[in-house]
């Protein structure tokens, strides 16, 4: 049964398209570095965090169907050998997510079963004890397999570094769009307003990481693609999301969903 999933993932590997975003500019991840990131096989691509052994952290506007996928533990999409391949038994959206107007992009996925965590290539990623804030100019970095500056998907996953755009400068970015930047998202651009760098189709849902620490879940980065005239989105993990996250974990849902 293991192999014949693994045939299937691999299939869909190859055929599957976007939801999300991809890395634009950035750098290929040492392979095991980033141990915590999962590779969503969703209706498209999408990219998440293993926060506990059975919960995956992604965004909302990654839909679940029931032939989805989690692939833990892959640095080569190409060579799914010692990873870890996991349907996914459910998606939970946050209760005020509102898909048309992008607000509270966040998503729990519970994996049909426990992760096995270990030294190699699986490991957990923190939820941050409190809310971080987060300065302006700060430097933090994403994830994700998605597209590059070839518009291909790419092999390997891959990382960039991206600086935190003040909130009042995004909204005025975005004032004449149909996007609304709120408190509970935070915006990110390229360190150099001469080149192209950030999340685009496929790395939806990854992680942004700030000094070591997990900050944010990329929501938006299509409105970026690495255009430093529209800063990449991210839902901002605040108080009331990590109280969430953290109540939806502790229920027992299996009588109640």
């Amino acid at each position: 049964m293991k192999h014949l999933l693994t045939l299937l993932v691999l299939s869909l590997l190859h055929i599957n398209g976007h939801v999300g975003m991809d890395i634009i500019g950035g750098r290929v991840v040492s392979q095991n570095y980033r141990k915590y990131m999962a590779l969503l096989m969703l209706n498209g691509e999408c990219g998440g965090a293993l926060i506990s052994e059975k919960w995956i952290l992604t965004a909302a506007h990654c839909n679940v169907h029931p032939s989805s996928y989690a692939i833990l533990g892959t640095h080569l999409r190409s060579n799914v050998h010692d990873e870890q391949i996991f349907r996914i038994k459910r998606g939970i959206t946050f209760p005020l997510y509102d898909k048309d107007r992008k607000i509270n992009d966040i998503q729990l996925l519970e994996l049909e079963k426990p992760a096995v965590l270990n030294r190699t290539n699986v490991t957990l990623l923190p939820l941050p004890t409190r809310a971080e804030t987060i300065l302006a100019e700060k430097i933090c970095s994403v994830a994700g397999w998605g597209k590059t500056e070839n518009i291909l998907k790419s092999n390997a996953l891959r990382e960039v570094d991206v600086k935190i755009v003040d909130n009042k400068d995004c909204k005025k970015k975005y004032s004449r769009t149909n996007l609304s930047i709120t408190e509970d998202m935070m915006c990110a651009s390229s360190l150099n307003s001469n080149s192209k760098a950030g999340p685009c189709v496929g790395d939806s849902g990854g992680p942004l990481i700030c000094e070591g620490k997990y900050v944010g879940i990329v929501a938006c980065g299509t409105c970026n693609c690495g255009n430093p005239a529209f800063p990449a989105v991210f839902t901002r993990l605040t108080k009331g999301y990590l109280d969430w996250i953290r109540a939806t974990i502790a229920r027992d849902y299996s009588d109640t969903l």
